[in-house]
């Protein structure tokens, strides 16, 4: 796999891509029915906060979910955003086939380099073996610059009934689309650390914190503890953001709806941010609603942590994806991420007093004019954090001038969106925040 050595940037309304949002448009809506599109809806006005948010529906698809979100600054952003959703799924959903059928044990029985499924952070399913054969596809190590075998499991989104699966969910972690394999592959990176972020910050400074308080056997001192520990990912200051994200945070407070601000920057440096609100907007709709964003340019990250927030609104008063359940309702832990809440947990870090705040200035920020710039930045950042991988998985769909591939980088966490495996980063994050609570005293 050859990336090229410089993409220069056209960076516009918020976005940073090898071309115009108008170009990536002209070269997409041409392909729109290959990839069953069948509307494109601007429901921008079916929310009063005004940040453009658009639908993809697709009827056909394979997908368990059949629309598809956009947000930008623009329209065009939104609409733009919503078909390159589309493309991802309906990419990673077209058939593949297989590079080699065989067990784990024997490609290394014969010095295969390989991603075992284990190294994948998903939970395996329950009747996988290492001696059982499973399906394989070539990707590329970016960090190691060689091909590896992938398990087509964790690569794909799709269901195939001819054989045991390896693990017990297919997520779309790392799958992500791009004008080039350049700045899908970017995209993809910052899709997981954006995930790894997450994990980490909940952990240490919502879960954590949480436990300590209900349990009530520590001093009175230990409190400043926790506070510490929620301190980790403290509030951004509103009026320090930068006027691209001003002026999203505008239209929040024009429509009266209040935004929790939080920097969940890790230890990698890439800069990422937790948007949430809370508004009863009726009955049959989510209390809360949050979004993310991860970038190194930390004002591309903001400006979509805030986006998807709004995205997230408008498409809960929509009420057509598939896999949004009814407020309240009991759901599997692996659809958590979507479950609509019934009421907004006071007690979780986003609504808690900001006693730690944050200049937006004092956020770590890595702006750029070249796609492979941020591109080398990331892999930087993950090789000196001790991934010994960051694997590619082509998947760019024949006939469409679009790349999508998958990214897998196993050190990374994804907890936070599948409540499925907690993996060695994670524990380690969480046994450190413990050990610094060795000196709080004990209530007698």
């Amino acid at each position: 796999m050859k990336l090229r050595a410089s993409i220069p940037k056209t960076i516009e309304s918020g976005t940073q891509r090898e071309i115009t949002v108008e170009e990536t448009w002209d070269r997409v809506s041409p392909h729109l029915r290959r990839v069953g599109i069948t509307r494109l809806a601007d429901i921008t006005g079916l929310d009063y906060v005004g940040v453009p948010v658009y639908s993809a529906i697709v009827p056909r698809s394979n997908d368990s979910i059949s629309v598809y979100g956009g947000k930008g600054f623009r329209p065009i952003d939104a609409k733009v955003s919503a078909v390159m959703e589309a493309i991802e799924r309906y990419s990673a959903w077209l058939p593949v086939r297989p590079d080699l059928v065989a067990s784990l044990d024997e490609l290394v029985s014969v010095g295969e380099t390989v991603l075992r499924p284990d190294e994948i952070n998903l939970e395996l399913a329950r009747d996988y073996r290492d001696d059982g054969p499973i399906s394989w596809v070539r990707g590329w190590d970016l960090l190691n610059e060689e091909p590896v075998l992938v398990p087509q499991d964790g690569a794909v989104y799709q269901a195939r009934l001819h054989e045991q699966p390896c693990y017990r969910i297919t997520t779309t972690n790392g799958l992500a689309s791009g004008n080039s394999l350049e700045e899908a592959v970017c995209h993809a990176l910052c899709e997981l650390v954006e995930r790894d972020s997450m994990t980490l910050a909940e952990l240490v400074s919502n879960y954590l914190p949480q436990i300590l308080e209900q349990d009530g056997h520590l001093g009175a001192s230990a409190f400043s503890v926790v506070d510490e520990l929620r301190g980790r990912h403290p509030h951004v200051e509103p009026g320090s953001l930068p006027s691209a994200a001003q002026y999203m945070l505008e239209k929040f407070d024009k429509a009266g709806v209040e935004v929790r601000l939080l920097d969940i920057t890790s230890d990698l440096g890439i800069p990422s941010f937790f948007a949430a609100t809370s508004e009863d907007i009726g009955d049959g709709t989510s209390q809360g609603h949050g979004g993310y964003g991860t970038h190194p340019n930390a004002e591309v990250a903001v400006a979509r942590a805030l986006s998807e927030c709004a995205q997230g609104r408008a498409v809960d008063v929509q009420a057509l994806r598939e896999d949004i359940s009814l407020p309240g309702a009991d759901v599997s832990k692996y659809e958590l991420h979507v479950r609509r809440s019934a009421s907004v947990d006071t007690s979780s870090w986003a609504w808690k007093s900001a006693s730690h705040t944050v200049r937006f200035d004092q956020v770590p920020h890595h702006p750029s004019g070249d796609v492979r710039a941020d591109l080398d930045l990331l892999l930087g950042r993950l090789r000196a954090a001790g991934a010994g991988q960051v694997v590619v998985v082509d998947l760019s769909p024949p006939q469409i001038p679009v790349s999508v591939v998958r990214v897998i980088c196993p050190i990374l966490e994804s907890w936070a969106t599948d409540y499925c495996r907690i993996g060695s980063r994670a524990q380690r994050v969480w046994s450190e925040a413990v050990r610094s609570l060795a000196e709080a005293p004990i209530a007698p």
